[in-house]
């Protein structure tokens, strides 16, 4: 069969597609993935076939779309807890904003049009897309295939959307506005495909959704979710030869992710202070720091070894804790490899939330980002490499992990429900 991966053009996003879009191929299907031009070598440096679609989307760059601030306001609206204020006036609002800002931003007409008219060309038997790409399930519904949402970390989006639906029932008939409805309506009609209500969960949620989230950390909601194992991938790259020989002093890790510095507008913390308060352990610190972060330190501390990129999948064999922004990929990484570590979350998704659940198992601490407490921090790295028992936790959390179905047992149930949800006759 043909299947279509679609993602905006952030690289830790097309990643996590990275491991099952490679399944599927590995089983001998047709694979491509469509996304803005800016992400285009990106995927082909992965081995995919890479199909460009609509402008550059240039986040984090001089160009056109909501700034930082932006992202990051829609982004929290989305992720508070809706029981928090249940209000139809917050709901509705955090929907309203995130249909006309964040997801025209994401995904604007151009991008449509361009993949929906490669998508009835192609004809592609199963569309799965990114959970920000809603594009995709307008693609799979213009050109009759199968489509599923693949989630980055929690379903924050799906989470709201039940709170929205419970809230739109019980409003008088002249309080019913569905901004939501209204928007994916208004896309699907664009291309000659009739719906209604009955639709707006499908476009949000895909025909299924492919979950990489462990389930302890996830929500539990009634849709149907097919588990697949975390596997994490860190791009096409070397490892430096000093990963492979014996560390002298516990490796810890610090890693505060790609996305931030690279799209999202910089880290919130302050650097130089972080590798000052570990500057007595008896550690070495692998900072996965780049020039720009590094630029207001002065002499980095003696225990520091200061690299741009490293592979987590390499490095974090190696290590005895981590230090990290709590970003979907990261965590993948230190839960597939076992390591107790320290959340100082980012504050784009699902990072604060994700740390809470990594120290609830009592795998690690969860800080909080905007008062940073060093003396905290110092205190929680030296019980992580001190008590084994969060080495114990984390193992556990491993154990899970690798109980999951993973994506190559994955492939067979993708060609039953493709051949059971597309809506056009013939076999690939």
């Amino acid at each position: 069969m043909r299947v279509l991966f679609t993602v905006f053009a952030v690289k830790t996003h097309m990643y996590n597609l990275v491991p099952l879009a490679w399944a599927l191929r590995a089983a001998g299907h047709e694979v491509c993935v469509a996304s803005h031009p800016d992400l285009a070598e990106a995927i082909t440096r992965t081995g995919l076939t890479a199909v460009p679609v609509g402008d550059p989307l240039s986040m984090g760059g001089a160009g056109k779309g909501p700034t930082t601030q932006t992202f990051q306001g829609v982004s929290g609206s989305m992720v508070e807890d809706p029981s928090d204020d249940p209000s139809w006036e917050r709901v509705l609002g955090t929907f309203t904003v995130a249909c006309s800002v964040q997801y025209e931003y994401l995904a604007g007409l151009q991008v449509m049009d361009d993949l929906v008219e490669f998508a009835q060309a192609w004809q592609p038997d199963l569309v799965v897309w990114d959970a920000l790409t809603f594009t995709g399930a307008v693609a799979a519904r213009a050109c009759g295939a199968a489509h599923a949402r693949m989630l980055f970390g929690m379903d924050y989006v799906a989470r709201m959307y039940s709170r929205y639906t419970e809230l739109l029932a019980a409003q008088p008939p002249e309080r019913r506005e569905d901004p939501v409805t209204e928007w994916t309506a208004g896309r699907l009609a664009r291309y000659g495909v009739k719906s209604g209500p009955e639709d707006t969960l499908e476009m949000l949620t895909g025909q299924w959704t492919i979950d990489p989230t462990p389930s302890w950390m996830q929500f539990r909601l009634p849709l149907p979710y097919l588990p697949v194992r975390l596997v994490p991938f860190n791009g096409p790259t070397t490892a430096p030869d000093w990963v492979r020989e014996p560390a002298a002093r516990p490796r810890v890790c610090l890693s505060l992710g790609m996305s931030g510095r690279d799209q999202l507008g910089g880290d919130l913390l302050s650097i130089g202070d972080l590798l000052d308060a570990l500057a007595d352990f008896d550690i070495e610190l692998v900072a996965t720091l780049d020039s720009r972060q590094l630029a207001g330190t002065s002499a980095l501390p003696d225990n520091v070894r200061p690299v741009d990129f490293v592979p987590l999948n390499d490095l974090l064999p190696t290590c005895a804790a981590a230090i990290h922004h709590g970003g979907f990929g990261t965590v993948g990484s230190v839960l597939t490899h076992g390591v107790p570590s320290i959340t100082i979350p980012a504050p784009w998704w699902d990072e604060t939330d994700l740390g809470r659940r990594i120290a609830a198992r009592g795998a690690g601490f969860l800080m909080d980002p905007h008062r940073p407490d060093l003396d905290a921090l110092r205190d929680h790295l030296r019980r992580l490499l001190d008590d084994p028992s969060f080495t114990a936790r984390a193992a556990d959390v491993r154990a899970d992990l690798l109980a999951t179905p993973s994506p190559h047992d994955l492939v067979p149930e993708l060609e039953r429900r493709a051949r059971s949800y597309r809506t056009r006759q013939g076999d690939r």
